[in-house]
């Protein structure tokens, strides 16, 4: 359809809609930021250091790109406050350098996660070009090359000073550091501009900084008082060959305003008028840098006048506590430094206990000298003590007697018990009571061994204890060792993702944006409750995803709620790469009700997923009970953060303490990390892991006892990749049995039939695993089968 024929309604609503669209374009023009900005960027034109270099005007200017202000405004206001005051050499590099900043800014993309350093490096860049062009007409003197070089590096460092001052003042909630410091700055460069503007006889930047000084140390405290005199004493006397001395009155004052400050405001006044006249006489009133009467007492004048609420309101979001919050800060950290040292303290009293145990529980043997001398004196005491003749057997023929007994405790140890026949026909015929001697001899050596037997019980429990109390001591120490590393949190993104999150319309009351140790980033949020809306997922997902650069979703369905208030917070982190779908095939025993084999598997939030199974000894209930406390403790010790290695050696000790009958099971554990592919196999005792790739089956084996045989076990992890659309099979013994039926010696039964099947279900793998499984055993299986597939593919992002 022509335009001529729209209807005319239709072109009546088209040219209001662009009327609207021209009205908000001109409003948005008169922004807050803006009208605060171009007064501010007037100032930063005119403001200059030694040599008459100008650098301020153009680090505002490529500082507003980006963010919610017109950089336009600001650098023709930039330009206006240069020309009241620079030379035309700087007039003209700075134009020349917002030109090429604009055309550069519109040829490469910033990206949200750098942007203040490619702005920096564009800044720099579109300064040195006009710089070297200059240069190069004045005949190229190092002198002239060196002081560009500076213009363009300061540039660059202030863009970064500009950029958190201006998120800062577009923040209406409470200001970090950082952004206190970078305002401080903006602030003092600001009052510089006004150089030496006065106003019926009275300098308008003398009297602003008193002012500024007054109220951060009567607010703040002398700390910040004598910061914020520093600050402002070396940026505004940039350019005066007295600047030390300008910066120690500042100083000075602004300590002694802060530390009496409790006496309120004429206390605070007080302050700074002895901090002047103090440092005037040290000098030896020296009046060239002494603040002029007249500045300080209508600076005083104005301060008393200016209302609590006012300075209140400005402490407030610069962050009323500034003072300390750098104590704050350092009480955090020896917080933390005593929970590390507490926690190590633990470590090394748990390791201590396990070397003790470890070192006491040597079982000892029945050959013994001290042992032999104990079975010796109970035999004695119950046959040979009230004898006629036993003074002349265990006093004047000991030697004799002693070896008689040692020719006894060998028959003792070859036998088990002794006869009449074994005892040497010498010692009988002197003997007069030898049926009591063998009868005794008997009793005594059956206690010996079961004296013995709860010896070793209880040595072998003091060494598996050890190795518990080792267990729990790594797991301490690396619980001090993740307290006691720094956690990395990114401000700049924080403050990115805060502001882009408010413009959006939700009320942000808090956000941590940290880089986990595994190079992931996690995103915590608090914001005001949606009641049931789930703009977490609508809308918070998608600014944080487009924040970070990288795909964040929501860890858990639910959100956290707040107890006090209508808050909720929700943790974002990074969507893992691959994704993993299992499937899973069960059979018992022909003629069993119970399985043996038991199996899990499980997120465990880190970026890790788990597949194991386990296998009890023989099969039914029994079996099943020692399969099923295996896998639960494994899914407890996993999701808990436990090591591998930890979790098998605990859970073997734990199945030898169990009960005085043999109790073990196979553990075959395979982790899958879902951001790089690689796959961790610890087996205990278990069969083969398959690994099915597009054209080939990859065979993972280790030869290992089941846990629960030995009190000292040993593991071997074992590594493998995997890629997009490969398999992991997890089978138990019964199901490798059923395919070695004709070929007894090896898996390729097994390998050849996972080979040749074509489909891409995992659960439909494991059915057919078992189908063939239970088909070969003529519907008779001699043990538990248990199938577990893993498919593992990569989500699109």
């Amino acid at each position: 359809m022509r335009l001529g024929y729209l209807p005319y309604n239709r072109l009546n609503n088209t040219a209001k809609t662009e009327e609207k669209f021209k009205i908000s374009s001109f409003i948005n023009l008169f922004t807050a930021i803006n009208l605060l900005l171009l007064p501010v960027s007037f100032l930063l034109g005119r403001a200059s250091i030694a040599g008459g270099v100008l650098p301020f005007g153009m680090a505002i200017f490529a500082s507003a790109a980006g963010m919610d202000c017109n950089k336009y405004l600001i650098g023709i206001s930039v330009i206006f406050g240069m020309i009241t005051r620079g030379t035309p050499e700087q007039i003209y590099i700075t134009i020349a350098a917002m030109f090429l900043f604009s055309v550069f800014g519109t040829i490469i993309r910033t990206d949200k996660g750098q942007a203040t350093m490619k702005i920096a490096i564009l800044a720099l860049i579109s300064t040195l070009i006009p710089e070297i062009v200059i240069v190069n007409m004045q005949g190229f003197l190092l002198f002239d090359f060196l002081k560009a070089l500076f213009h363009g590096v300061l540039i660059f460092l202030l863009i970064f000073i500009y950029r958190n001052a201006i998120s800062g003042i577009q923040r209406k909630t409470r200001l970090n550091n950082e952004e206190i410091i970078s305002i401080a700055i903006l602030t003092a460069v600001t009052l510089a501009g006004l150089a030496d503007i006065q106003v019926m006889g009275v300098v308008l930047k003398d009297l602003l900084s008193i002012i500024i000084i007054l109220i951060c140390g009567y607010k703040c405290g002398p700390g910040v008082g004598a910061a914020s005199g520093v600050t402002i004493g070396l940026v505004v006397s940039l350019y005066s060959p007295v600047a030390p001395y300008v910066i120690g009155s500042y100083a000075i004052a602004g300590l002694l305003t802060g530390t009496l400050r409790k006496l309120g405001k004429i206390g605070a006044s007080l302050g700074f008028v002895l901090g002047s006249g103090i440092f005037a006489l040290y000098i030896n009133g020296s009046t060239e840098i002494l603040l002029h009467i007249k500045e300080i007492v209508i600076a005083l004048l104005i301060f008393m006048l200016i209302p609590n609420k006012v300075s209140d309101s400005i402490t407030t979001i610069l962050g009323g506590n500034f003072e300390f919050s750098g104590g704050d800060r350092n009480y955090t950290e020896r917080i933390k430094e005593i929970t590390v040292d507490r926690l190590n303290n633990f470590s090394n009293t748990f390791k201590e206990l396990s070397k003790t145990f470890c070192e006491i529980s040597e079982t000892k043997t029945i050959t013994d000298k001290e042992d032999i001398s104990v079975l010796f004196d109970r035999v004695a005491d119950r046959v040979c003590k009230d004898c006629c003749l036993c003074l002349h057997c265990w006093d004047r023929n000991f030697y004799n007697t002693y070896q008689v007994m040692f020719k006894i405790v060998e028959r003792l140890e070859e036998k088990g018990r002794i006869e009449n026949k074994d005892i040497p026909k010498y010692f009988m015929d002197r003997c007069e009571r030898v049926n009591d001697f063998v009868l005794s001899v008997n009793n005594v050596y059956e206690l010996f061994k079961v004296d013995m037997v709860w010896k070793s019980k209880i040595s072998e429990s003091r060494e598996l204890v050890s190795q518990q109390l080792e267990g729990l001591s790594k797991v301490v120490s690396n619980l001090a060792n993740e307290i006691g590393n720094d956690v990395n949190f990114d401000i700049d993104l924080e403050n990115s993702l805060k502001l882009n999150l408010e413009k959006a319309g939700i009320k942000i009351k808090d956000v941590n944006v940290m880089e986990t140790k595994w190079g992931t980033y996690e995103a915590s949020i608090t914001h005001k409750g949606c009641g049931g809306k789930r703009i977490c997922i609508n809308t918070i997902e998608k600014i944080a995803t487009d924040i970070l650069s990288r795909k964040m979703v929501k860890e858990t369905v639910e959100c956290i709620k707040g107890i006090k208030d209508n808050s909720c917070t929700i943790k974002l982190i990074e969507e893992e790469i691959f994704s993993v779908t299992t499937g899973v095939s069960k059979l018992s025993k022909y003629n069993s009700m119970v399985s043996g084999d038991n199996y899990t598997f499980l997120n465990t939030g880190n970026g890790k997923y788990v597949v194991a199974l386990s296998d009890g000894m023989g099969s039914g209930h029994k079996a099943a009970v020692q399969s099923r406390a295996t896998i639960s403790m494994l899914e407890q010790f996993m999701e808990s953060g436990f090591d591998k290695d930890t979790s098998v050696k605990l859970i073997n000790s734990v199945l030898v303490l169990k009960s005085d009958e043999d109790s073990f099971s196979t553990i075959d554990m395979s982790v899958i990390d879902l951001y790089n592919g690689e796959v961790e196999f610890v087996k205990t005792g278990a069969v083969s892991t398959f690994i099915k790739r597009e054209e080939k089956v990859d065979v993972v084996r280790s030869a290992t006892l089941p846990a629960g045989i030995l009190s000292n076990i040993e593991t071997e992890i074992l590594k493998r990749r995997i890629d997009n659309g490969e398999f992991l099979i997890l089978v138990t013994d019964g199901v490798l049995d059923a395919f070695k039926k004709d070929n007894p010696l090896n898996d390729d039964n097994f390998i050849k039939f996972v080979n040749n099947m074509e489909s891409k279900n995992p659960q439909e793998i494991a059915d057919l695993i078992l189908n063939e499984a239970y088909k070969i055993c003529d519907s008779k299986p001699i043990d538990d089968m248990l199938a577990v597939v893993a498919k593992v593919w990569k989500k699109v992002s």
